[in-house]
């Protein structure tokens, strides 16, 4: 080889040893969990457990069922991480001061979520959770129980209040408050939907009203 050809293989190879290397694979999309939480609820809320495959998500994420199963355990994983996603900021039960003011608040909010995909997830659970005993492992004891334990501490607080009477059941108040929401949003057929949307912000107080009087009311 002459000096000169030397020189130039000499300076080539240290122009690219001195270049930045790109990293071998694929660079980590920092979007990757966000985009598979959102196709996961989106997906569950479509066709439920029955449907709920990797197939699935990774076509509606874009992400690879290699990067899947490298993050998530199990497709209930993929649920469960998907829906406390969805679920930070959200106030289950708050303390407005009275009763009416505490449902009022929790019957919009549910009303709310019912109209997103998170909503028609959530119901999906406790059907799956029925329909598939053995594979659908979602435990959602846990989430009853916090549900209960807010509900028990919102009846005493109306009870301290003499808003109730001392022998109220927590759960007869939050099972009427919550399932007259649900069983109106699930009774309304799709070409009536628009004309419930509308009437929406009406609900919860109507909803409520109709609880409480109920409650009120001693029995005959």
């Amino acid at each position: 080889m002459s000096t000169l050809s030397v020189d130039c293989h000499t300076r080539f190879m240290s122009a690219v040893s001195a270049s930045p290397r790109r990293p071998r694979g694929r660079p980590t999309n920092p979007d990757i969990e966000k985009n598979v939480h959102q196709a996961a609820v989106e997906i569950y809320a479509e066709v439920g457990w029955a449907g709920f495959t990797y197939d699935a998500i990774a076509s509606r994420s874009g992400v690879g069922k290699a990067a899947l199963y490298r993050r998530w355990a199990s497709k209930v994983d993929i649920l469960r991480s998907a829906i406390r996603e969805a679920s930070i900021g959200w106030v289950e039960v708050p303390n407005t001061g009275s009763l009416r003011g505490d449902l009022i608040v929790v019957v919009a909010a549910l009303a709310d979520r019912l109209t997103k995909p998170v909503g028609i997830a959530e119901l999906r659970m406790m059907i799956d959770q029925k329909v598939f005993p053995d594979d659908f492992n979602f435990d959602l004891s846990e989430s009853h129980a916090h549900s209960r334990s807010l509900a028990v501490e919102t009846v005493k607080r109306a009870i301290a209040r003499d808003e109730l009477p001392a022998n109220t059941r927590p759960e007869a108040v939050f099972d009427m408050a919550r399932g007259a929401m649900i069983h109106n949003f699930l009774m309304v057929p799709p070409s009536l939907e628009p004309q419930w949307r509308a009437r929406l912000p009406l609900l919860p107080e109507e909803i409520v009203d109709r609880v409480l009087r109920g409650l009120q009311e001693p029995a005959s």
